[in-house]
């Protein structure tokens, strides 16, 4: 499966929980997957939070259906 559906099929399945950076290993690049997925047509929306474990924010990505 290629990165991009990877990401495409865990948008579908976390539904409104969306995704992070930190379901992905390290070094995964979810920023530039989520923009071709949005170059292709899909409708993604970003949400900031603030990470849990430092003092940086990260995005949550989640699939507008």
């Amino acid at each position: 499966m290629t990165a991009i559906k990877t990401v495409e099929s865990k948008l579908k399945n976390n539904g409104a929980t969306g995704i992070t950076v930190w379901d992905f290993p390290a070094g995964f690049a979810l920023a530039a997957r989520i923009k071709d997925l949005r170059d292709s047509g899909k409708k993604i929306i970003s949400k900031t939070e603030s990470n849990t474990n430092n003092n940086g924010s990260h995005a949550r990505y989640v699939l507008v259906k």
